[in-house]
């Protein structure tokens, strides 16, 4: 029964486990895909399929390739196909969950970064990916090259004029970033600072919108901290008034005992009555009852203060991790930037060049492509050819160049 169980979600989920064209190539996961699981399991109860809601929904690929899932934990994804990461998937909630027989994960690529195509064509821009997209079919994307005709002056200016407003809203990108990896330097600075008094910040604060966001920031971060110090504050007082407290109950028992181990004595030789014992033994029941509340409350002070303690050492930590992943995340930005401005400057450069001559009518254009890519955290610039592949988040400068036909003999 367990093996057609296996054999009937096996079917099921190859309707579900990948998009046509991952399912027709095989094809290798990237950072930042975004993907639809859902995990099947047979429920013997109900003689039916069911599907697992704690680990079945959308996720998307960490940018270090990492999947991150409920219950399961994180697991590396990039390089993996859908079909090899979904046996991964099941072997892992088997083991962690227990859930026997292993349950079926199928899963979908619903979308990946898109891929920037610049250059010399007709529409540059970012274009949805798909697998097996290669350099030449991402032209067609783009509309093709930009048609050349001797004499069109017009068509050159207005490829020049929009090159040239590419190129300051890039540059306006980079002046924005660059401010705000200013103000994140300047608060990581801070923060070592408030660590190790030793370390002093050499950098001018940032003005403007980043200065009042950096401002903003740290009064936001000194009053949580400033809270956390007073509640410390008033813990300790609660627990040296307790304290207090249980000292003054403790003496109270003491004498209490004293006295009532003095009126067992009489009543035994019959000098006294049984209901001075009584009083007694009640009093110091209560004595006893109200010292045990108070070494819990004291006790449940000591945590929070311990917690408030603990709050108040990661505060820095936590907003030092924060920060170094935002500057991370701007570096990584700044630098894909960086290559586009270069670029389209280039283009730019050339867009004027072209204008001001005539192509050779006797001239054959060649087609170049040379695609930017991250690997391993890093731009890698390539030269490839048409019918490569490419990836997701590519960027694919197309260009031409001339070169005088050889006559064949």
């Amino acid at each position: 029964m367990i093996r057609i169980v296996s054999f009937v979600l096996t079917l099921m989920l190859t309707t579900i486990s990948l998009s046509d064209y991952a399912r027709a190539a095989e094809y290798q996961l990237h950072a930042q895909d975004e993907l639809r699981l859902r995990v099947l399991r047979w429920d013997g109860d109900r003689n039916a399929f069911t599907v697992l809601d704690g680990v079945s929904g959308d996720y998307r690929i960490s940018t270090e390739g990492v999947l991150s899932m409920p219950l399961i934990g994180t697991i590396n994804a990039v390089g993996e196909t859908p079909r090899s990461l979904a046996r991964q998937i099941e072997f892992e909630i088997e083991r962690k969950l227990g859930i026997s027989p292993a349950p079926r994960v199928g899963i979908e690529v619903t979308d990946h970064q898109p891929i920037f195509v610049l250059g010399e064509v007709t529409s540059p821009g970012s274009y949805a990916y798909r697998p097996g997209l290669t350099a030449q079919q991402a032209l067609a994307l783009a509309s093709g090259l930009i048609r050349i005709h001797p004499g069109n002056a017009g068509a050159f200016a207005q490829d020049t004029m929009r090159l040239g407003g590419e190129v300051r809203n890039l540059a306006a990108e980079i002046d924005a970033l660059q401010a705000e990896r200013a103000r994140l330097v300047v608060d990581l600075e801070d923060l070592d600072r408030s660590a190790d008094q030793a370390v002093t910040s050499i950098r001018p604060r940032p003005r403007g919108i980043e200065g009042d966001i950096l401002d903003a920031t740290q009064k936001a971060r000194a009053a949580q901290g400033e809270r956390l110090r007073d509640l410390q504050a008033v813990l300790l007082e609660q627990i040296d008034r307790m304290t207090d407290q249980i000292t003054l109950r403790s003496e109270q028992i003491e004498r209490t005992t004293a006295e009532l181990a003095d009126v067992t004595s009489l009543k035994e030789r019959g000098l006294t009555v049984n209901t001075r014992v009584n009083a007694l033994t009640t009093a110091l029941n209560d004595l006893e009852s109200k010292r045990l509340q108070l070494e819990i409350a004291r006790l449940t002070a000591r945590q929070q203060l311990n917690r408030a303690e603990r709050d108040t050492l990661a505060l820095t930590d936590d907003a030092r991790a924060r920060t170094l992943e935002q500057l991370n995340r701007v570096d990584r930005d700044l630098a894909r930037l960086d290559i586009r401005l270069a670029t389209s400057e280039a283009l730019r450069a050339q867009a004027v060049a072209s204008g001001l001559a005539v192509p050779d009518p006797l001239a054959e254009m060649q087609t170049g492509y040379r695609v930017t890519r991250m690997i391993d955290g890093a731009p890698v610039s390539l030269i490839i050819a048409p019918t490569d592949p490419l990836k997701p988040g590519d960027t694919i400068e197309v260009s031409r160049s001339t070169a005088m036909p050889t006559n064949s003999q």
